[in-house]
């Protein structure tokens, strides 16, 4: 019987399991599904859900603490939020911080927890694999340009990955830039880390 139960356990990954909590209802879970769908990651391995808690950054990151402790099966936590007119929002970066490697998982390892942020909005980021913005920019403006680049782009539709996807290394140069810039500068906005994540993913197996 032993031997049984032994064949029939699921194997462990030999990568790491991502718990991904989003701020959008849609429009962030869709994207990183597709990522997910397209590289054939079990959702055992990636969960990816919205924050139940409210669209605040501090309670994303709340909520991810929550969900991480439903079941403690991952080993690395991700919390995506927008700059936007959010209150709290460097308060949710240290939080999350404050979360890193605090908890323990399934498996007695500390659980890494990581602020994802986009300033102003995620949009910027799918902008990016168009072109660099380096100067400020307000979400409207994040929209109107990127539908120049993506006709008929709505927040939430599926499909953003996919018609990006050809571009990613523009992204991730650009990404780079903005924290470069960020660096000589102190310049806040604009900024993404969202390549950070997806790069992850892109190359998890």
């Amino acid at each position: 019987q032993a031997k049984k139960l032994a064949r029939r356990k699921p194997t462990r990954p030999s990568y790491d399991r991502i718990l991904i909590i989003c701020e959008g209802e849609k429009t962030e879970p869709n994207y990183f599904n597709e990522i997910r769908v397209k590289y054939r990651i079990h959702t055992a391995h990636v969960g990816i859900y919205k924050s139940e808690y409210g669209t605040n950054p501090k309670q994303i990151v709340e909520y991810a603490k929550d969900k991480f402790h439903d079941t403690r099966e991952w080993d690395s936590v991700y919390c995506i939020f927008d700059r936007d007119d959010h209150e709290y929002f460097n308060e949710a970066i240290d939080l999350c911080k404050s979360f890193d490697r605090r908890f323990r998982n399934d498996e007695k390892q500390a659980v890494r927890f990581f602020p994802v942020p986009s300033i102003p909005c995620f949009e910027l980021w799918l902008l990016l694999h168009f072109e660099c913005i380096t100067r400020e920019i307000h979400r409207s403006d994040v929209y109107r340009q990127l539908r120049t680049k993506l006709p008929g782009y709505e927040k939430g539709k599926v499909g953003s990955f996919s018609k990006t996807s050809s571009r990613l290394d523009t992204a991730r140069i650009n990404a780079q830039r903005l924290r470069d810039e960020r660096q000589r500068h102190g310049r806040e906005n604009p900024y993404t880390d969202v390549d950070k994540l997806v790069s992850i993913l892109v190359h998890l197996k």
